[in-house]
């Protein structure tokens, strides 16, 4: 009963169940043209609303690079974390300044700062993401601190605003030293292209997976959750395509 609640109560689910009704009404009215389109929307959206649409989506992103579960052979200067978004506002705990990936994406970081033993620098990266809001790296770093990271061990950068400012910032940082980049799973491949791109060849840690790859009944009723998550995919394809024409 919880289970049909959580999806009686999901707004893609209502908007989905409208569009059915609709289409059902336009076909009772003899009105194919209207049906055909309805039935268009809603079939595009239950197919990126379902957890098994979302992840064809996904997969080829989050699959490019494989998480890093043992420390790389080659010596490290630092553990470069990308800034995912914030959430500042009074009165908060600072870990909840972070957006979901900022969090997870720190979270990556300590973990893996512990798996090397504690003596590389951690480095956030990410300045203003949205104009007028707080720049991201300082938050983060804040929250690494209140985790238990020494400040003598954590350093931030606030200037760069994207990825290929981010990757230029870190090149100013470590020329083309060896370091570990951290950042969600779907945004590595295009974080790893510009990196590359410039002359650095980072250890790839990707976090924060979305993709699924096994599926219970429950994964075919639409979701919001999957919605975001094709969202994150589509906007990644989107994104490697404009630099691929831009800085190629």
């Amino acid at each position: 009963m919880n289970e049909f609640l959580d999806w009686l109560s999901d707004p893609l689910a209502i908007v989905v169940i409208m569009l059915v009704l609709a289409c059902g009404w336009a076909v009772r009215a003899r009105r194919r043209g209207l049906a055909l389109l309805i039935g268009i929307i809603g079939s595009v959206l239950y197919f990126l609303g379902i957890t098994p649409g979302a992840d064809l989506l996904l997969r080829p992103l989050e699959e490019a690079y494989p998480a890093l579960l043992v420390p790389p052979s080659d010596e490290v200067i630092a553990i470069v974390v990308l800034t995912g978004g914030e959430g500042w506002g009074p009165r908060r705990p600072v870990t909840s300044d972070l957006s979901e990936a900022s969090l997870a994406r720190l979270v990556e970081g300590i973990r893996i700062w512990k798996l090397l033993g504690e003596d590389v620098r951690l480095v956030f990266v990410g300045g203003v993401g949205v104009p007028g809001r707080p720049a991201e790296a300082p938050l983060v770093a804040q929250a690494a601190m209140a985790l238990g990271v020494p400040r003598e061990m954590i350093m931030w950068e606030s200037a760069s605003r994207n990825t290929y400012e981010n990757a230029i910032a870190v090149k100013k940082l470590f020329g083309e030293r060896n370091f570990i980049l951290v950042t969600s799973a779907f945004h590595m491949p295009r974080a790893m292209e510009v990196f590359r791109r410039l002359g650095m060849s980072p250890v790839p840690a990707p976090c924060g997976h979305e993709y699924r790859g096994t599926y219970i009944p429950y994964d075919y009723i639409p979701q919001s959750t999957n919605l975001r998550h094709a969202a994150h995919a589509i906007r990644e394809y989107l994104a490697l395509l404009w630099y691929r024409v831009r800085y190629r």
